[in-house]
């Protein structure tokens, strides 16, 4: 009887239809340029075909008309995504481990952020050896060099990272705790190591016409600015790192349009203080959202209003900060509340129903690629990003 309920529930979360009978929408093809404003695909609590969650999500995205996608390369992964499991000895094997993952990055994304940490089975946080050193810089330098080798020509701009990093500092335990001297050092270090192995293969590796960066993302920068230790304020400025993500919750919960423009204006500010000097990067700012989103209530309508208030409200807010990148999470959802409901933060819902916000991104995207491609036509390039920035603004109003 246990082994029958098993199997209906494994169907009821993996679906009964078949690949083909997944419904993608479809905006072909894209211009080259960022839009700005992105989704993500990280793991999947469900899906609808016989393909993995990670192909599903990056179908819909790139359906959905972005050409931004972000996707996890953790130890994690292939469970969370569905695919079958494999031993992997570092973040390369991982990738190999699955055609799917290389299917995904081979689709006519512009960006692919991938959350990396590392497969080697090294604890930076109880500190690092030189034996594991090696092991880290060669993980990551051989990722490295191997995208740069395996999309030279392609246009494409790759950028590596981490979760939430504030959480790994802190060690599970809370916000309100004081990191110590020990693993702010080795936190340090690996983030050192990681920056110093991704340079090397950039320099090391020919390649044109590809790029590949490294980030750092941090969730509790509201600390630093009030002096307490955290990445921002203790690792930050010791890592010449490429670029700074923020997973930005504390920064926009609760907050009115105003308290949310100033707080998220000051602490992208707080950042780029603390941030090293560094030359060839091709952003104008180096600092952007990595995650942002708002919770709904499917007993209650009137919540469904007031996410898309909220997430235009940081559309916008992106836009007039000049951020590189914003990124809603997330196209499948992975947040359920204690007795297991829905906190309703997909683009496209449990039962498969793509939800208002998928449609507000699409029309979006829509607007945008229309408005380049007229634009190149007539002006023989591309408008600049304070330009785009404007029409952006002018679109979301008007959607």
């Amino acid at each position: 009887m246990k082994n029958i309920i098993s199997i209906i529930l494994v169907l009821l979360v993996f679906g009964f239809t078949s690949a083909q009978e997944v419904s993608y929408d479809t905006i072909t093809p894209l211009e080259d340029y960022n839009f700005v404003l992105g989704t993500q695909g990280i793991g999947g609590k469900y899906k609808f075909s016989n393909e993995s969650a990670l192909l599903e999500q990056a179908k819909h995205i790139r359906g959905m008309g972005s050409n931004i996608l972000k996707i996890s390369l953790g130890k994690n992964a292939l469970k969370g995504y569905g695919l079958r499991n494999a031993k992997t000895n570092t973040t390369l094997d991982l990738f190999k481990s699955s055609p799917d993952f290389k299917q995904a990055f081979d689709m006519d994304f512009k960006y692919i952020f991938a959350w990396v940490h590392t497969c080697t089975g090294v604890n930076w946080k109880k500190g690092i050896t030189v034996q594991q050193e090696k092991l880290l810089y060669n993980e990551m330098y051989e990722l490295a060099s191997y995208l740069l080798k395996s999309y030279n020509n392609s246009g494409k701009t790759f950028l590596i990272g981490n979760w939430e990093g504030d959480w790994l500092l802190h060690n599970g335990n809370g916000r309100e705790s004081t990191p110590g001297p020990e693993i702010i050092r080795n936190m340090t270090k690996w983030f050192q190591i990681r920056q110093k192995a991704i340079d090397a293969a950039k320099l090391k590796t020919p390649h044109n016409n590809v790029s590949l960066f490294h980030y750092i993302e941090l969730n509790l920068v509201l600390k630093g600015m009030e002096g307490e230790k955290c990445i921002a304020e203790s690792v930050l400025p010791n890592v010449p790192v490429d670029l700074v993500s923020y997973s930005s919750y504390e920064a926009i919960k609760n907050r009115s349009y105003d308290e949310v423009y100033d707080t998220l204006d000051s602490v992208f500010k707080y950042l780029e203080k603390q941030l090293q000097p560094k030359e060839g990067l091709p952003f104008s700012r180096r600092v952007f959202i990595g995650e942002y989103g708002y919770h709904a209530n499917i007993e209650k309508p009137e919540t469904f209003k007031k996410q898309r208030k909220l997430t235009k409200d940081i559309m916008e807010i992106s836009l007039k900060l000049n951020l590189p990148f914003a990124l809603h999470w997330q196209m499948y959802n992975n947040e359920y509340d204690k007795n297991g409901g829905s906190k309703e933060m997909s683009l496209i819902n449990e039962q498969g129903e793509k939800r208002p916000l998928y449609y507000f991104h699409k029309q979006y995207y829509q607007h945008m690629n229309n408005y380049l491609k007229t634009y190149k036509s007539e002006h023989g390039n591309y408008p600049d990003q304070t330009e785009f920035n404007t029409k952006a603004l002018s679109v979301l109003k008007s959607i």
